[in-house]
């Protein structure tokens, strides 16, 4: 596993065994230790992600964030819709990206009849949220249907 520590810490010390000491107490208060998360290669990857929303009886709209090496660095459902429809708006798609300083994102959604055939509707979301991110400089790598059984990625279909 490997791991980074980024520290830009400036401080004043009146020697190199006090500067050690301050430098020692500021790691112990602040320093976070976290595995460094692979890269996703794969809509398999994201779509075992999302074990939490595939059997639902709802739709759940969810996208997952990535920095510049395709590391996720989190996921947020956006929406909960109905038995077959989610309102989904560039807005709220894009707004964490933004916070988050995002290179890309992912977008997976489930659906609850167990079709994995991406409707019109599905197709021209899908449109609309990469027009943005490219307006914006976010990157939509993929659109992940997923159902209780399997997994359809739209840029494997050549939607996105």
């Amino acid at each position: 596993m490997e791991y980074q520590v980024n520290v830009n810490y400036r401080f004043q010390a009146v020697n190199e065994k006090e500067a050690k000491e301050k430098a020692v107490k500021y790691l112990a208060n602040t320093l976070k230790v976290q595995p460094m998360s692979k890269a996703v290669c794969s809509p398999l990857e994201i779509a075992d992600q999302c074990w939490d929303f595939r059997k639902k009886d709802k739709e759940h709209f969810c996208v997952f964030f990535l920095n510049t090496q395709n590391q996720i660095i989190s996921r947020e459902i956006i929406s909960i819709g109905t038995l077959n429809a989610s309102l989904i708006h560039p807005r709220e798609c894009f707004r964490t990206a933004i916070s988050k300083n995002c290179a890309s994102v992912i977008f997976v959604h489930n659906h609850p009849s167990g079709s994995l055939e991406p409707s019109d509707e599905d197709i021209a979301v899908t449109k609309r949220l990469k027009d943005a991110g490219k307006l914006i400089g976010i990157e939509v790598l993929d659109h992940v249907i997923v159902t209780a059984e399997s997994h359809k990625s739209l840029k494997e279909q050549g939607l996105v």
